[in-house]
């Protein structure tokens, strides 16, 4: 087959990048063409502090402002139910094995032009449909997505509103079957490596991603006031058990403030949307809900409230938000764990 390109200064031919995959073949022989991407805020504030960890500070405030990926559009292409993208019999899309894994399977539909972004857990998961299915499509140019099919990673009352928004119709979507071993080829497939969009994509892009947010639901009319508190769901990860003493200090400490709790169950985005814009102080358990902070506005407040070790997505992603956000361990548990604070 062949790999090729729009024979425009931002598309180069290149060697394939490395198969990281035991079981993988290396591709030395395959020229892909690719969209290098290297963006940076330009802006030095220091919008992220860890409680505990200083060098994670400043690591973060200086690494996770540039987004450094590649754009490979490739052809002859499959994709698997679980994102996982191949070229004949080799799986290429590393590094996330457990979220990606590839399988011998059926190719039940073929394609001319196709995105995938995004993996079968982005369905589940607020953050997750955010940071790595639709933050990426960002850097795809507008005139390949007009044009393109996707393939839908995302929860759906997110999808509808956010999908249409970005000019893909209800015919070019594709929903595959959960859980089966199912692909679809595609002439044409656009998708990332190196960095490839596993809650990786921090920087100018997801800021993209927020100023459009914006002003497509006119946030920009709301004024932040408000001081919130917000758990996740009892019974759920990283549930803070006592968060009711820790409001009654907050009003106890700070009388004139009217403490509010915004809970962290909306089911329309636009509401979830105008909620969060008028948000100024959000203290909130370490999780995707701390996502929806992409719909305050700028130099407002999050306390993050971890399990056990930094959470480097959420402080990329609150700084490319550019939101001030201080991390501190107080939850007794691995992230993937049950627990609540000490």
């Amino acid at each position: 087959f062949a790999l090729f390109g729009y024979e425009t200064p931002d598309w180069t031919p290149a060697s394939f990048f490395k198969v990281k995959r035991k079981i993988d073949v290396p591709l030395e022989k395959n020229w892909p063409v690719l969209r290098y991407i290297n963006e940076t805020i330009e802006d030095l504030t220091q919008y992220h502090f860890s409680y505990r960890k200083p060098k994670e500070t400043h690591d973060y405030n200086f690494y996770y402002k540039t987004l450094q990926t590649t754009h490979y559009r490739l052809e002859r292409a499959y994709v698997s139910f679980n994102g996982a993208v191949g070229l004949d019999e080799n799986t290429i899309f590393q590094p996330t094995d457990f979220e990606r894994n590839a399988t011998n399977a059926s190719v039940v539909g073929h394609y001319r032009e196709v995105i995938v972004t995004g993996y079968l857990w982005a369905t589940y998961n607020f953050g997750h449909s955010f940071e790595d299915f639709f933050t990426p499509l960002f850097l795809i140019p507008e005139e390949i997505r007009r044009r393109s099919h996707i393939i839908v990673f995302s929860m759906p009352f997110l999808y509808n509103t956010l999908l249409d928004l970005l000019g893909f119709l209800p015919d070019r979507r594709i929903y595959l079957p959960k859980n089966k071993g199912e692909y679809i080829s595609a002439d044409i497939l656009h998708c990332f490596a190196n960095r490839t969009f596993y809650i990786s994509q921090w920087g100018p892009n997801t800021y993209r991603f927020k100023r459009f947010l914006h002003e497509k639901f006119e946030l920009d009319k709301i004024t932040p006031s408000e001081y919130c508190f917000t758990n996740r769901p009892k019974g759920k990860r990283r549930h803070i058990h006592n968060l009711d003493e820790v409001i009654n200090s907050a009003k106890a400490k700070f009388p004139t403030i009217d403490w509010k709790f915004i809970p962290d169950n909306h089911t329309n985005l636009i509401e979830c949307a105008r909620d969060f814009k008028k948000i100024k102080f959000l203290f909130s358990p370490v999780g995707s809900n701390i996502c929806k902070c992409i719909f305050m506005a700028d130099n407002t407040v999050v306390i993050c409230v971890t399990a056990n070790f930094p959470e480097n997505s959420l402080a990329g992603f609150c700084l490319s938000c550019k939101l001030f956000e201080l991390q501190y361990d107080s939850i007794s548990a691995h992230h993937l764990e049950y627990g609540s604070p000490n």
